[in-house]
């Protein structure tokens, strides 16, 4: 075992101002140091007048309404992508159409079919692909087998998917969410079922997720 001794040093007045001095500049230099905390800017976001329920329990829900229509949708992808990978842990990401007519309400009813078949993982990217790269619409049903062919989907399953009960249900709900979003357009975010923010309001594609990020943590906080 080893004992160590400590001796107690005294110091003149002088020594001891000059000390003192050094110290203080220290802090100083190592608080200037220091990356000033992110808040959240007012006009960044709103707040819903009537929040939505949400669907992931404990986890703070954050909602990306989209349409397959749309080419900032189709340019934010991979930027979503890359964010999920470092999300905060206790946020969920969820996709919902976006119901804002009728040809809309094709892709929303799309989605679901997807969903409902359980390929929608491998075909959104490709879906997304084919309208916006390759230049060829999906709107109709007959498009959508055509499509899904591709998966090994039949065309009495994706009619049958397309037309089912399950599916009309979403998409009734995602019509509510849409209207009571508050949102004029897409891509649009909303977390926790109260709080809208998209790139115009956050003012950029990064701010967007550090928006996003902002209202989880304020989100969380007030549960």
């Amino acid at each position: 075992m080893q004992t160590t001794m400590q001796t107690k040093k005294t110091y003149s007045a002088p020594a001891f101002k000059l000390i003192s001095m050094i110290l203080i500049a220290t802090s100083l230099i190592a608080c200037q140091g220091e990356p000033a905390a992110k808040s959240l800017n007012d006009e960044s976001y709103t707040t819903l007048k009537s929040p939505l329920s949400v669907s992931t329990g404990e986890k703070i829900e954050v909602t990306e309404l989209f349409w397959y229509g749309c080419a900032h949708c189709f340019a934010l992808e991979p930027h979503i992508d890359k964010w999920k990978k470092d999300m905060p842990e206790n946020a969920e990401f969820v996709k919902v159409p976006a119901i804002f007519s009728q040809r809309w309400e094709f892709h929303g009813q799309a989605f679901y079919t997807m969903q409902a078949l359980g390929v929608l993982e491998q075909t959104h990217g490709p879906f997304f692909h084919q309208i916006h790269v390759m230049k060829k619409p999906i709107v109709n049903l007959p498009a959508l087998i055509i499509f899904l062919a591709k998966y090994d989907r039949s065309a009495e399953q994706v009619t049958s998917a397309f037309n089912s009960f399950e599916v009309d249900t979403k998409l009734r709900n995602a019509k509510m969410i849409t209207a009571k979003s508050t949102a004029n357009g897409v891509p649009a975010i909303i977390v926790d079922g109260k709080y809208h923010t998209s790139v115009t309001l956050a003012g950029s594609q990064d701010g967007l997720f550090e928006v996003i990020d902002l209202l989880v943590a304020k989100a969380a906080s007030e549960r």
